[in-house]
């Protein structure tokens, strides 16, 4: 009996000291593992805070709205430390061979279905975190459709310069185009430096300029002639027989569409409005949403939002915006111009005055109703 209750003593003696074992033992890999851990972190730590950040940013020129099968080049740049970073370009939905190229430069042609894109270019190098910059584009088909709630006339004028075709209607004593100027000037010459050329296309995309028209300068657009009186405007870059508005010609407009007490430099209420398209590129609206302004285009003139130049064309803005359009107005120093416009969100029609040179905006013409 005793013998066999000091065997059972033994026996979970035994059966005790293994399980501590066992327990120091998992003790010690316990400990082990969470070094090794801790070592790792510790390194991806330190090899992150060797890591520096790139000088300058990632920049590049694309153009925001684009035509189907339209071909376009960018060239991306702008850092500046480290000297030599390699640049590459992704985009999951423009068809980039295995969504990534590598290079400076990239010649893509765009999808031949109208839609919102994205690309991306970005800059990497060892030792330093990316950079990288994104871009929406907006690829847009006329023929196909996808711009969409422009009104049309039945009244449509060729200009003999270049063959451009322009709906016009008749306000008051007047016709006006109600689309924008496109006329580009000699661009016939097959060497671009010797064309003569006149006016750019918003971010220099000749494809959406069919669409939104050409932006000048007050001196392009009036050629540095002001104007005054019905129809007493001067030519400039309209076609012959045309001419840029005076302030009759624009109050005779404003008592067309909405007659009443206007004065040129008052702000035409509610005429915004009924001068304002509700356009569209592929089922989105270009004008931002606004209670302000339900752009009902009653008059049917077709106002759009296409923005202007700044810094004689090296700054693109207000797309989506703005709407702007010349007088052949100066102040009395001479050395500014007049332009009217629509804000997104107000139903109103202003007018400003900038610099005759560097600054763009968009030309309707106009003539003496027959």
């Amino acid at each position: 009996m005793y013998g066999t209750i000091l065997d059972n003593i033994y026996t979970n003696l035994e059966i005790n000291v293994h399980i501590c074992r066992m327990k120091a033992k998992n003790q010690r890999l316990i400990i082990l593992i969470s070094s090794i851990f801790l070592l790792l972190v510790s390194c991806k730590k330190e090899e992150e805070q060797t890591k520096k950040f790139m000088t300058g940013s990632v920049e590049f020129d694309f153009p925001s709205y684009v035509m189907t099968g339209q071909q376009v080049t960018s060239y991306a740049s702008g850092i500046t430390s480290p000297k030599n970073p390699v640049y590459a370009w992704v985009s999951s939905n423009l068809g980039i061979a295995n969504d990534t190229v590598v290079g400076q430069s990239l010649t893509i042609t765009m999808p031949t279905n109208p839609g919102e894109y994205t690309i991306r270019a970005l800059a990497f190098a060892d030792g330093y975190y990316n950079s990288s910059k994104d871009h929406n584009i907006v690829v847009i088909s006329i023929s196909g459709g996808s711009v969409e709630g422009l009104a049309t006339s039945e009244q449509v004028i060729t200009d003999p310069r270049d063959s451009e075709q322009y709906q016009v209607n008749r306000y008051g004593s007047l016709m006006w185009f109600i689309e924008n100027l496109r006329y580009a000037g000699d661009t016939a010459n097959t060497n671009p430096e010797l064309r003569d050329t006149v006016g750019y296309a918003y971010e220099n995309s000749d494809a959406i300029g069919k669409i939104f028209g050409r932006l000048y300068s007050w001196n392009e657009a009036t050629g540095s002639q002001a104007g005054q009186g019905l129809a007493g405007g001067p030519q400039g870059v309209c076609p012959p027989g045309w001419s840029i508005p005076t302030e009759e010609d624009w109050l005779d407009l404003a008592n067309a569409v909405s007659p009443g007490e206007y004065e040129y430099f008052n702000v035409w209420s509610d005429l915004g409005n009924y001068l304002t398209a509700p356009i569209a590129f592929n089922d989105s609206s270009l004008w931002p949403y606004s209670p302000n302004n339900p752009h009902s285009n009653s008059s049917m003139w077709n106002g759009i939002p296409s923005g202007n130049y700044n810094n004689f064309a090296d700054d693109f803005e207000n797309v989506g915006q703005y709407g702007m359009w010349w007088s052949s107005i100066e102040d009395e120093s001479g050395t500014m111009g007049n332009y009217r416009y629509i804000f997104y969100n107000n139903s109103s029609v202003n007018q400003h005055f900038v610099d005759k040179d560097s600054y763009g905006v968009s030309v309707r013409c106009v003539k003496l109703a027959q």
